[in-house]
């Protein structure tokens, strides 16, 4: 087997030098064009954390730092780091607490660069093109090889404001500049995932070592500190940083066509690149589709503004893949940043009223509540399945819900006696339509009836308090509260209204590259 330390040398001095599609970031690495000095760059084990408020932060904290990372635009990420941020599919105000821990084997960076010998300085268009299309517009220029972990929790935060309140929450847990790791940092996640009312995830991601802790969260912060101490069998390129070809005093000018086309895409100077606003555009669309998927749970009606902004944030992601295509066909041609006017409509946020309607019964027995009040449309709790027990009077109620947070017990409601009366399962889109019943101290009788037509029920003819009650297009009923004995003395559904939706403006911080 290879000393890891001679492998690693080697994977560091192979990669320098290599050309790179710095906008397409296509495929393998290209053919050199330059050689030059070679120097080390250092190494050394780190670990820390930080709270990402943006996707350009986060890019820069999985770069560890952005030390050698941050070449040629902010978001020109290796593959396999690209390939683990697009999976955490972080929204339009997402926050993100990054824990990394790295070894660098062996750092290495270009000192003076010069053109191979054989290679010729472009001197027109199409010599320049078929440059490009060989050596790419830009070289790796530093490279780093080692191993690092990383753990992302991702704060799915609706709005800039339920943004801005994860933040002051950790500014009062632990403060935004502490580097130390200790349990207590996950148990922060979770406090502040609960007072800021927001979704959190988490995903891992080890490269260079063999060794794999647990997917839980709890096992990230004893691996990311004894990371430092384990084996690299199998180091990786970690970091690269890039030039463009006009760095290399042969090339200069020759090159400014490419560049300034490039520079459209990675926004070095003032403004944001195109692949920045992409990358805003990735956040915005990922917003629409949960709001539209808890639409399709709800089986509610979608605002239809939900529509129009997605098919107009899908134009303008279809704009910048096509000035994209363009770029790669013909490098130096002249190219303008396309219009974006869905970042300026904003992100949605569901505008959702929940409340205790349809009472049906006495005061009677103990009460049961419906579970997760606040946070249950942001973790999408829903029914799932409905049954009953009746003889003369509703003997007893079973409820089962389900969403994004921790599962839940079956819930039964009731006594015993009476016949079952079967029950409704609603999976995702079907929900409960209708309601009926006969009531008076008790639940006398109830029917309930499905979206896909399910339909159970039963109970006896008292009470003097009839009820029949089609649930709107605009609202769901997520549950039920009420009181029971060894009857069901009392019930009342759960409902959400949906109204319009809220468009949250987004911050762009400029209005072109």
């Amino acid at each position: 087997m290879a000393d890891p330390s001679e492998l690693a040398q080697q994977v560091a001095r192979g990669a320098l030098f290599r050309g790179r599609h710095c906008v397409t970031g296509s495929g393998e690495p290209l053919e050199a064009a330059v050689g030059g000095t070679v120097l080390p760059a250092g190494g050394g084990s780190t670990v820390g954390w930080q709270l990402c408020r943006s996707r350009q932060e986060l890019v820069r904290s999985l770069h560890s730092g952005g030390s050698l990372g941050i070449g040629l635009g902010p978001l020109n990420l290796l593959n396999a780091k690209q390939a683990f941020s697009d999976s955490l599919k972080t929204t339009s105000f997402s926050l993100s607490l990054v824990v990394w821990a790295r070894q660098v084997a062996t750092a290495m960076e270009v000192g003076q660069s010069h053109l191979l010998e054989g290679v010729a300085v472009p001197t027109s268009a199409a010599e320049l093109e078929a440059f490009v299309a060989l050596y790419g517009d830009g070289f790796v220029a530093a490279a780093e090889v080692g191993g690092e972990c990383h753990g992302v929790f991702t704060f799915y935060a609706q709005s800039r404001e339920q943004a801005r309140m994860v933040e002051r929450e950790f500014e009062a847990g632990l403060g935004l500049g502490g580097l130390a790791l200790t349990p207590a940092l996950v148990e922060t996640v979770t406090t502040v995932a609960r007072h800021a009312e927001v979704n959190v995830g988490f995903r891992m991601q080890v490269s260079g070592s063999r060794a794999q802790p647990p997917a839980e969260a709890a096992s990230l912060i004893p691996f990311a500190r004894d990371f430092a101490g384990l084996p690299l069998d199998h180091p990786a390129l970690i970091g690269v940083r890039t030039r463009g070809y006009e760095s290399v005093p042969a090339i200069g000018g020759a090159f400014q066509l490419v560049a300034t086309n490039r520079q459209l895409f990675s926004g070095e100077g003032p403004g944001e690149g195109l692949s920045e606003r992409r990358e805003r555009l990735e956040g915005l669309i990922h917003q629409m589709d949960w709001v539209a998927g808890t639409y399709r749970l709800y089986a509610v009606a979608p605002d239809p503004s939900l529509a129009v902004q997605r098919a107009a944030a899908r134009a303008d992601l279809g704009a910048i893949d096509t000035c994209r295509a363009a770029y790669a066909a013909a490098a130096t041609a002249r190219l303008e940043a396309p219009k974006l006017p869905s970042l300026a409509a904003g992100s949605p946020e569901l505008n959702v009223t929940l409340g205790d309607e349809l009472l049906m019964g006495g005061n009677g027995g103990a009460p049961f509540t419906f579970p997760g009040r606040a946070e249950a449309i942001r973790q999408r709790r829903h029914l799932v399945e409905v049954a009953l027990r009746t003889g003369s009077r509703v003997d007893q109620i079973r409820l089962r819900y389900a969403g994004e947070g921790d599962p839940l017990e079956a819930e039964v409601h009731g006594g015993g006696s009476g016949g079952d009366r079967g029950r409704l399962e609603l999976g995702e889109g079907v929900v409960i339509r209708r309601i009926e019943a006969l009531s008076g101290t008790r639940v006398d009788r109830l029917f309930l009836t499905s979206s896909d037509g399910q339909r159970i029920g039963g109970g006896g003819e008292a009470g003097d308090r009839p009820l029949d009650w089609t649930v709107p297009a605009d609202s769901v009923v997520l549950g039920f509260s009420g009181r029971c004995g060894r009857e069901l003395d009392g019930l009342r559904a759960m409902v959400a209204r949906f109204g319009p939706l809220i468009w949250q403006p987004l911050e762009v911080a400029a209005e072109g590259p």
